[in-house]
């Protein structure tokens, strides 16, 4: 079985107040600054640490840091936030020691002030990008990665720009056009307050993938052997969120026409995003389009966390199931919960790609019943290092639960799944 690791981070909002502040409760204004900071770190100080240990340990294919960086087009903030991220990783990129990364355009890292009309505004944010050491973002062709192993197995990862419609305040419309249009270039023109253009920021927000962006990264998907696992990268959302947002735009207009595509690819696609502040993990399938699927992936905000999202393969190269390992802050630590593991084949897919082995296996387990895996050893004869790679087979392809997977593989609690 071959894995491959893709850390996820989410918006960094690197201006905001809320990364640097202490979560101490400090009412005392006497008490030392000095040992108030010792016992509270900031949050997204506590972050970067963990992030830095996650990158050292898990050692990914990719890093892929979902946008946002900065707020409200602020080239400062942009600059001293991709700088800050930048010391993740080793100076010398081409020693192979460090991961590759991807990076996405947000809808705050656009300046409205500059032309929305052209793709000036983008240029700009990658200047700023490729200055810090980091790869150019996509702005109209899809930034693609290939990873490979020793099997033929593949990872291809497609970085995408869903803020081609950012700051377009022609695209609001009608009424919104009218009312909204004049008092955003006033407030620009005239330096309005920050209060002001905070109320309407988001609202003139018009987030689309472009067609063309869509029709090459079909046509890339579409050519791709059964053994490549296709990852999209995008800083909006394509699926229904937890949170209401009352805006005129607060998500992808064509977030429909984008899902739809996606899924008549007939094949698995995971999809990895920001933008929510919140971490959904969903899974979108129809019955129109069989063998389609969508894995859509959202990171919370940096300062509350971030993904390692892993990606199992079999020996031959075929795709097996998703892993989200979720790291998370509480107060000035961070914590690795449970991690959520994904099928990427329904049901009745994974039973046809199961091997003769996992089929053997899956006899021996009685619906609703729990087996142990001393007793499988038993009545299977195999030894301990083929037994669990088997389960692990039908682990990550959702045939099988295991109840206890912290424990050591001998003392799992297995159960059919299906």
């Amino acid at each position: 079985m071959q894995l491959f690791k893709v850390i996820q981070v989410g918006d960094v909002h690197y201006t905001d107040k809320e990364n640097t502040a202490s979560p101490v409760d400090n009412k005392d204004p006497g008490f030392p600054k000095t040992l108030s900071a010792s016992i509270g770190m900031p949050p997204l100080q506590s972050i970067y640490r963990a992030l830095a240990k996650s990158v050292e340990e898990e050692r990914p294919q990719l890093v892929a840091f979902m946008g946002d960086f900065t707020n409200r087009g602020d080239q400062t903030g942009l600059d001293e936030c991709l700088s800050y991220l930048r010391n993740l990783f080793p100076t010398d990129w081409s020693s192979g020691s460090a991961p590759d990364c991807q990076l996405l355009i947000g809808n705050h890292d656009v300046d409205r002030r500059k032309d929305p009309e052209t793709d000036q505004r983008f240029d700009d944010i990658n200047a700023s990008i490729t200055g810090a050491g980091f790869p150019a973002a996509s702005v109209l062709n899809p930034e693609v990665r290939v990873f490979g192993g020793t099997s033929p197995a593949e990872l291809r990862v497609y970085g995408v720009n869903s803020c081609r419609g950012c700051g377009q305040i022609r695209l609001l419309g009608g009424i919104l056009a009218k009312q909204a249009g004049p008092e955003i270039e006033r407030i620009l023109r005239d330096g309005g307050s920050e209060a002001e253009l905070n109320e309407i920021y988001e609202g003139i927000d018009t987030p689309a993938i472009d067609d063309e962006t869509m029709r090459l990264l079909r046509e890339s998907i579409s050519a791709l052997p059964e053994t490549a696992m296709p990852v999209v990268c995008a800083h909006h959302n394509i699926l229904p969120q937890t949170t209401p947002r009352i805006a005129p735009y607060s998500e992808l207009i064509n977030a429909g026409s984008v899902r739809s595509a996606l899924l008549t690819l007939k094949r698995p696609v995971i999809f990895l995003h920001g933008h929510l502040h919140d971490d959904p993990v969903e899974v979108v399938r129809s019955p129109s389009h069989p063998g389609g699927a969508i894995i859509s992936i959202s990171a919370p905000l940096l300062r509350d966390g971030f993904n390692v999202v892993k990606i199992a393969f079999n020996e031959d190269g075929v795709p097996l199931g998703c892993q989200v390992g979720r790291h998370r802050r509480s107060g000035s630590h961070v914590e690795r919960l449970t991690s959520q593991s994904v099928p990427i084949w329904d049901a009745r897919e994974g039973l046809n790609m199961v091997s003769a082995n996992g089929r053997e296996l899956m006899r021996k387990i009685e619906p609703d019943q729990v087996k142990y895996s001393a007793e499988l050893s038993i009545s299977t004869g195999w030894e301990a290092a083929m037994l669990h790679g088997v389960i692990d087979e039908l682990r990550w392809l959702g045939l099988v639960h295991v109840q206890n997977p912290d424990r050591p593989s001998a003392h799992w609690r297995i159960s059919r799944a299906v």
